[in-house]
This record gives C-alpha cells, structure tokens and sequence, in this order.
C-alpha cells in the first residue's frame, strides 16, 4: 500500500510541470499581443493628431495671404476717402460706394468733438470772471477770544433772566396763620441768634459733589420709594426763597447722612431734607428753601 501511495504521488509530481507549462507561455503571448495592440492604437492616434494639426497649419496659412489682402484695401480705401461736401444726389452716390463706413464714423465724431471743445472753451472763457470781492482780514485772536467770553456771558445773563421770569411768573405761595394748600407760613418776627449764614451754591462746580454720576453707579441708594405728605396737598414745586411748613422738613424728612448722596454737608442751623423726589436745604428757623435738587430721588 506505501508502495503505491508513493508512486502516486511522483506520477502527479511529474504530470503538473508539464501542464502548467503551455498555460504558462499561452498567457505571456496573449498579454504580449494586448500590449503591442495598444502600442499601434496610440501610435495611429498620434499621427491622426498630427495630420489633424498640420492640416489647421497649412488652411491657417491658405487664409494670411487673403487677411492681408482685406487690410491692404481697407488702408487703401481709408486714406482714399474724403468726406461728402454736400447734400442730395451726391451723397446717395458717395453712400452707394463701397467705402470704409468706420473712417467716415471716425471722422464725424472727431468733428464734433472739436466743435464741442471749442464751444467750451467759449464759454468758460466768458464765465471765468469773477469781481473782486471786499478784502477780508483775519481777526486777531485775543479779539476773538473776547468776542467768545461776551457772547458766553450774554448767554448767561439770558438764562438767568429766562429763569427769573419763570420764579416771578409762578404763584408764590399765600401767607397764612394755618396750613392749607398753596400757602406758606409767616416769618418769625425774632431774629437768629447768631445771625444767618449765607449759603454758596458754587458747590455744584466741585467734582467731589457729583451726585449725578454716583447715582448712576449707585442706583438703589437713591431709590427710597412711598413718600408720606404730611398734609396730603400733592406735589408742589419749590424755590428759593419760599417757606415751608414745619411739618415739611421735620426729623423724618431729614438726610442725616448727605455726604452719601455726595452732597455737601449743611451748615449749622440748616439740614437737608427729602420734599417728595427733591432734595432741599431749608432753614430750621424760618423754614427758608436755601437751595433746591428737582429730581434728586426716584
């Protein structure tokens, strides 16, 4: 049985060589034919391009000779014309002619640029003059400075009359023994002791009293909210120099503490007090508005 196993396999081992061999060598000539085929496919496809490239040479140079031709005659024909010098039987004969109609364009339209030019410079020539008009001379700078500091100054004296015409045109409240609405109280007969001290409103040009731009960062603190009208009259604008009732700017109303509204600290016998939104400063003795902030609170 061994014996015949072996035999077997050296008879398979001999038969293969001999059948891969021709399959082999039959594949190597078919792919060697493919390759020469599409080798003659490219080369007939280039010597088609290149007889399709000298065929467009050779009708590009057939059509020089009949370009050249057409410029000669048209450089002929333009510097051969001349324009028509009247109307009528002539000119149908001259347009019936073969000319150049674009030398004849060119010429009409450079003729009317120079009529056109021409008439410009007619008319600019006529316009150009201009009269001599008064000499100005420049104003020195001190004198204009001056001429700033009066007409500010001017400003400021209207807007100081502006505002005492308004004072003077507002009911000024009634002098009245009791409270009622619209009026105010009598001056005290007795004088301060001490005498009275005189108040400087300058202080609003201080910049350590901006209580504008700290109430901008500071909102809540300027916000106080329900105001309690002792007399429930209703708001009713102050100004200087008007009276207020005790009840007004007694110990509730006061602003104990008016540098944190970045206000200037009153002086004695004098307190800041809330009136609704404003801020006032009154005097204690009389009752006086010494000076008024519209708008203060909100």
């Amino acid at each position: 049985m061994r014996k015949i196993l072996i035999s077997l396999l050296l008879a398979s081992a001999a038969a293969s060589p001999a059948l891969a061999a021709p399959r082999d060598s039959g594949d190597r000539q078919q792919a060697r034919e493919d390759r020469q085929s599409a080798r003659e496919d490219r080369q007939s496809a280039r010597e088609e391009r290149q007889s399709a490239r000298e065929d467009r040479q050779s009708a590009r140079e057939d059509r020089q000779p009949a370009r050249a031709q057409r410029v000669q005659v048209r450089e002929q024909r333009a510097n051969n014309f001349t324009a028509p010098q009247n109307r009528g039987p002539a000119q149908a004969n001259v347009r019936s002619q073969a000319v150049d109609r674009n030398a004849y364009r060119d010429q009409r339209r450079d003729a009317r640029q120079d009529a056109r030019a021409e008439r410009v410079e007619q008319r600019q020539g006529a316009s150009n003059y201009v009269a001599p008009g008064p000499r100005v001379v420049a104003a020195p700078r001190a004198q204009l400075r001056d001429q700033r500091v009066q007409q500010r100054e001017l400003r400021q004296q209207d807007m100081r009359d502006r505002r005492e015409l308004r004072q003077s045109t507002r009911a000024v409240p009634v002098v009245s023994n009791t409270p009622r609405p619209g009026t105010q109280p009598p001056l005290r007969a007795e004088h301060r002791r001490g005498g009275e001290h005189r108040w400087d409103g300058s202080w609003r040009n201080n910049h350590r009293y901006d209580w504008k731009n700290h109430r901008r960062h500071h909102r809540s603190l300027f916000h106080l909210g329900f105001y309690f009208d002792p007399y429930g009259w209703g708001y009713q604008p102050y100004s200087i120099g008007w009276r207020l009732w005790p009840s007004y700017y007694s110990s509730r109303y006061w602003i104990n503490d008016p540098w944190m509204y970045r206000l200037p600290y009153a002086p004695p016998g004098y307190v800041w007090v809330r009136y609704w939104n404003d801020a006032m400063l009154v005097d204690t003795w009389t009752g006086t508005v010494v000076d008024v902030i519209p708008g203060f609170f909100w």
